[in-house]
């Protein structure tokens, strides 16, 4: 959403300055006049190469301010009330001036779904689904509650896979790190030592010399292929067929595939229950849970089984038609729906695929340290001994 900056003057003849988050320019002046300000000028507000700045906000900052919000609507505050006190975060700008945002547009007289839905880089749909049915049922906090606990356990989960993956990182950063150092800095000292050397070098060693004297021709070359070549994957991953095929492929993959797996079945079921235990019908909480995927195979398989129940089919048994999930899901969801309590047996199969997550990433890590650790040593010493095979020959020749 776009980020204006504005002059006016205030009510009292002071003049003001600031920037906020606004739909466009006419709106941002007419929330401005409505707060007592008269507009002077409104201008978009760019940095960078000319381009809007994009507001982000953490997943742990929304769920604390998602904490604090429920806390006071459950201690029996106004929405609007509790609002303003949310908004006050000195640890989040950009989330405060949105939840001031979204406060005068529900004093103005706005549902705070339809207020909300203003930001959409700020609330997901699973949130704006989740105001709406506690806004219909009369039990926001409750709603708003149960949405915590989703992204309370969403929050937990991408820590888990940042943590198992930042010491793989960090070895790929220091391989790069010492691969750089020696060929920009260590190898052409050696090429010079070797260039008035009268006997034959080793083959190796003219090999790896020939490559740092390529240095500055092909490493330009190479950046820049690098970056064409990520822009233009990232250009053809916007493609929506695209997309889906190559989420079904990494499923597949050996190793990663099972992580893949089981993320996005845990995030399916995870939400979905969610959804359903606030309240909400179940082919309108599939459409809602098919939209938040990430894994855009799996959503589409969820939209078959969307149009299969309102066909008539049950839970169960369209996910088994459409493999959407494991025979054992299968058979926890023909509990639910027999026994009524399908959210509860969701929540059960999001927690199976959580753990064995975990576990598919300790197996994971325990086969990629020592690897990493293996090239590590293989390229580094690999180029020492490569460098120091012409004093070995020096050697050979005096004696």
């Amino acid at each position: 959403m776009p980020v204006y900056t504005y002059d006016a003057l205030s009510e009292n003849g002071t003049r003001a300055h600031g920037e906020e988050i606004a739909l466009s320019e006419a709106v941002l002046r007419q929330d401005l006049a409505r707060r007592g300000f008269l507009v002077q000028a409104i201008r978009p507000k760019r940095q960078g190469l000319g381009f809007t700045r994009r507001q982000r906000i953490k997943p742990e900052t929304f769920l604390l301010f998602n904490q604090e919000f429920t806390a006071l609507l459950r201690a029996g505050l106004t929405i609007s009330d509790a609002l303003k006190l949310a908004a006050d975060r000195p640890d989040s700008p950009a989330l405060s001036q949105v939840l001031q945002h979204v406060d005068a547009a529900v004093r103005g007289g706005m549902a705070l779904s339809e207020a909300c839905a203003q930001h959409g880089e700020v609330f997901d749909s699973l949130y704006l689904a989740a105001l709406k049915t506690g806004e219909k049922t009369g039990a926001l906090a409750s709603v708003l509650a149960k949405y915590q606990l989703h992204l309370r356990q969403r929050v937990e989960l991408d820590r888990k896979i940042g943590h198992a993956l930042a010491y793989p990182l960090f070895l790929l950063i220091t391989l790069v790190v010492i691969l750089t150092v020696l060929f920009i800095f260590v190898l052409p000292r050696f090429v010079t030592l070797y260039a008035d050397f009268g006997a034959q070098l080793p083959y190796p060693t003219r090999v790896l010399i020939s490559l740092v004297s390529m240095l500055p021709y092909w490493l330009p070359l190479i950046i820049v292929s690098a970056v064409l070549g990520w822009a233009s994957w990232r250009a053809w991953l916007r493609k929506a067929a695209v997309r889906i095929r190559v989420d079904a492929l990494k499923e597949k993959l050996p190793l990663l595939g099972g992580i893949q797996r089981h993320t996005s079945i845990a995030q399916l079921a995870r939400t979905l229950s969610t959804l359903l235990s606030g309240g909400m019908p179940l082919v309108e909480a599939m459409q809602i849970t098919a939209d938040s995927l990430t894994n855009r195979y799996r959503a589409g398989l969820l939209n078959e089984v969307r149009k299969q129940v309102t066909g008539g089919a049950t839970l169960a048994s369209a996910v088994k038609s459409t493999q959407l999930l494991p025979s054992t899901a299968v058979k926890m969801i023909e509990v639910g729906e027999a026994s009524g309590g399908l959210d509860a047996m969701l929540v059960e199969v999001a927690i199976f695929h959580e753990e064995a997550l975990a576990n598919s990433l300790t197996r994971m890590m325990a086969l990629i340290e020592p690897i990493l650790m293996l090239l590590i040593g293989v390229f580094v010493g690999g180029i020492i001994i490569v460098m120091y095979l012409p004093i070995f020959y020096i050697v050979d020749v005096i004696k």
